[in-house]
Order: C-alpha cells, then structure tokens, then sequence
C-alpha cells in the first residue's frame, strides 16, 4: 500500500495538487485512490441532517447514499489517522494508494505545498520528499535555491510516479 502525505498551508495548493494526480493516477495506471482530509474549521455532517441525527442518537457508524450511488460514511468515535487507515487497508474495496491532506505529525513520504519559497523552511520535516503547490506556477528564478525536487502532478507527472515508486 502507498501512502502519501500532503501539507502545507491553506491556500498552498495541496487540493489542487491531490485532484490532479488523483485523475492521472486513475486514467493512466487504473489505480484506486483513497484520500483522507483534515478538515480544521468546520464540521463534516450538517445539525438537523438525518446522518446527524442517527449519530446523536448513538450510531457509531452512519452511512447514506444517494440516487446517484455516492456514499458517505460517517464514523462517530474517536478514532486516529493510523487506525483509520489500518481500517482502510483491511476494507472489502480495493486501494492502491491512501493520500493525506493536512495531517502533519504522519512519518509517510510527505508532499509540501507551498505558495513561495518563503513558506519552505518553517514546514520542511525530514518525511518531505517534493515540494508542488502554487509554486509551481510561479515565476519565481529562486526555485533553483531548493534542495528537493519541485513537481507539479500535471506537467510532471512521471517524476511524481518515480519518486514515489508507484508502478
């Protein structure tokens, strides 16, 4: 199972990044990909929603669907990153890579977004492998001043593979 951990500061571009490996991971190699998010800021389910409300109720796990076969499932216990993706690998469905968005403490080879070169230093740990996000876009000549390599899931998609050894 690969893994692979995406951090960076908000806005630096790490959804965007994950979009797009996650469609040239799926059309040109087929491979399923899992993403887990850590959402900051607000909470996932609605209050007065009937998920909601079964987990209020004691549901340990809530799972809708909707007419056009999209699922959501919603665990209400206290559970760690680690577990969640032991409980993943276990799963009756097939995955072959599990990213990570926003969890900074996981020792898998880590992807840092950043906007500018400036945001480097303060986030860089010894996990991270690449630097992407919205410096890629950037004009920016001092990108030659960075140690690890800069790839950008689109344009460089098969350093993205080599790097992280997926076949």
């Amino acid at each position: 199972m690969i893994i692979i951990s995406v951090i960076g500061y908000s806005g630096s571009g790490k959804t965007h990044f994950i979009q797009k490996a996650i469609r040239r991971l799926k059309t040109e190699i087929n491979f399923e990909v899992v993403v887990i998010k850590n959402i900051h800021q607000h909470q996932i389910d609605e209050e007065g929603k009937d998920s909601y409300k079964f987990a209020e109720a004691g549901a340990v796990l809530s799972i809708i669907k909707n007419k056009f076969d999209e699922n959501a499932i919603f665990l209400k216990k206290k559970i760690e990153i680690e577990e969640l993706i032991r409980w993943i690998i276990k799963g009756p469905f097939k995955v072959d890579i599990i990213m990570t968005e926003g969890f900074r403490d996981l020792s898998y080879p880590t992807i840092l977004c950043v906007k500018e070169i400036s945001e480097i230093k303060s986030q860089l740990n010894e996990n991270v492998k690449v630097i992407s996000g919205l410096i890629t876009t950037s004009k920016n000549s001092k990108k030659s001043e960075i140690k690890l390599p800069i790839v950008d899931a689109e344009e460089k998609f098969e350093s993205f593979l080599k790097i992280f050894e997926i076949k």
